[in-house]
């Protein structure tokens, strides 16, 4: 028996549950990489059963399997961005779930990790997680996570004379506003309203 191809092919005829049973015969052999591969078909099988709880704990261990490779395995900044796609993919399938806490310090070490270099090819993953903390009461890193995030959209929409990416920035901006108050940083506050109230106007032409 192979339980690789058995899996395979029961994934490929929508038979979730058949898969994850033989997936999980594989997760403690193969390289590193593989077993990742593992974890992510095993949270994907999950997921289409509808076991968001068990999809999230695979997408965790992904994500730390990603932050264990070594550099000859990976670069280490596509591994940290590839980690932190599994643990968002986490937060979101434990939504709800007591384990969502532990996942929650996990991610948000990974996102800090990835920002280091600024926003630039990270928006949708700096909004995503500035709005995930506003809900965890983490006000100071989600309104850093917004407005940085906003900044960056603002100036996309302005290159591109985009309007839907104005309106997205304008949205971030008053987001980035409601974190700040609450993280009682005002200057951050003030400067976020000035720019929502900005993007709100008409363009000019």
């Amino acid at each position: 028996m192979s339980h690789l191809i058995d899996a395979i092919q029961a994934e490929t005829r929508g038979d979730f549950a058949t898969a994850a049973g033989h997936y999980l015969h594989l997760t403690e052999s193969g390289l590193p990489l593989d077993r990742i591969g593992v974890f992510q078909a095993l949270a994907r099988c999950h997921e289409k059963l509808g076991h968001l709880n068990e999809a999230g704990a695979w997408r965790r261990k992904a994500g730390k399997a990603y932050l264990e490779l070594p550099d000859d395995a990976m670069a280490r900044d596509e591994r940290q961005y590839l980690a932190l796609v599994e643990y968002r993919n986490a937060v979101q399938d434990l939504a709800g779930d007591p384990a969502l806490m532990d996942v929650a310090g996990e991610y948000k070490a990974v996102l800090a990790e990835n920002w280091k270099g600024g926003p630039e090819g990270l928006t949708h993953e700096g909004l995503f997680g500035g709005v995930f903390l506003m809900g965890l009461g983490d006000y100071v890193n989600a309104a850093r996570y917004l407005f940085d995030s906003a900044e960056a959209i603002s100036e996309q929409a302005t290159e591109g004379n985009d309007a839907a990416l104005r309106e997205a920035a304008r949205r971030g901006y008053e987001l980035a506003h409601e974190a700040a108050m609450k993280a009682g940083n005002m200057q951050v506050a003030q400067v976020a309203k000035v720019r929502a109230f900005d993007l709100a106007q008409p363009p000019p032409k």
